[in-house]
């Protein structure tokens, strides 16, 4: 009897779907399960929405979300508006520089978290060496630490590298030709970025901002190190609410709001970039 290739697929794929089914989606369920009941004096177990009327209802944790993706927005731009300019260049490398220049990029996203971000704070500490060079110039110093200014600048060094990486993927795939065909028919530089390489990169960039979005919502460490007690994101509540007050219940609460509000983002964004005359390009 011969077995069919789906069936096939489906018997090799099986150990990593358990794998993500017993240790990701089973325990997400059980923790959204949970924000619904609670226990009552009896000892019994009750349906309520009361913890969801409690956390949300709270305008803390509402400047908390709109924290979290206000500074997951500005660094996903200033990735793209530093790896844009990169991955271009990189299209104008041998295939040997690419390979030395990708490795040079991704090779933060080899090292711990932890002391990438700890290398920050030596930086952009008061006596680091960026308030150092100011002093030395005879500027005066910036506030650069335990601020937003301090958690963009860590989220956007740490997640630059897949920006990089995605955009590159489109950008290489852009036919010479038809950046000769726009200059042959009077195009400028500009014109031609705008109406040709731009367009044709999107896919890149968009899933390159995705990624990075969803990352930096979800980021604890680098929010904790370099913004500290005055510049709280909801991952860093979220943490506090499950592990300090070990509140599982409203941490699973503000858990699915950061969720369902990073996904409303990351559908909206995309449809309006696929949307109009730039559809055709992800057909």
């Amino acid at each position: 009897m011969k077995t069919s290739p789906a069936a096939l697929q489906l018997l090799f794929s099986f150990p990593a779907l358990f794998f993500i089914a017993a240790f990701f989606i089973a325990p997400v369920g059980f923790l959204v399960l949970g924000s619904f009941f609670q226990k009552d004096p009896a000892g019994g177990v009750r349906f309520t929405l009361d913890v969801y009327r409690t956390v949300l209802g709270d305008s803390y944790n509402y400047e908390l979300l709109l924290r979290t993706v206000k500074l997951s927005t500005i660094v996903t731009l200033a990735s793209l508006i530093i790896a844009f300019p990169i991955a271009l260049y990189m299209r104008l490398l041998s295939a040997r520089w690419q390979t030395v220049l990708t490795f040079i990029l991704i090779s933060p996203l080899l090292t711990s978290v932890v002391v990438r971000t700890l290398a920050w704070v030596i930086v952009l500490s008061p006596r680091g060496l960026v308030n150092n060079a100011l002093t030395y110039l005879g500027l005066p110093n910036a506030t650069l630490l335990y601020n937003e200014l301090g958690v963009v600048i860590g989220l956007t060094h740490v997640l630059l590298g897949y920006m990089v990486l995605a955009v590159m993927v489109s950008v290489q795939k852009i036919d010479e030709n038809l950046l000769l065909a726009a200059g042959n028919l009077g195009a400028s530089r500009f014109a031609i970025m705008r109406e040709v390489v731009f367009p044709l990169s999107l896919p890149g960039v968009v899933a390159g901002s995705v990624l990075v979005f969803t990352m930096a919502a979800s980021a604890y460490a680098t929010p904790v190190l370099l913004g500290g007690t005055k510049t709280k994101v909801a991952a860093t509540e979220i943490y506090n609410l499950a592990i300090q007050y070990a509140d599982w219940n409203s941490a699973a609460v503000l858990a699915i709001a950061l969720f369902i509000m990073t996904a409303l983002v990351v559908l909206v964004g995309t449809a309006f970039i696929e949307s109009g005359k730039r559809k055709v390009i992800f057909q």
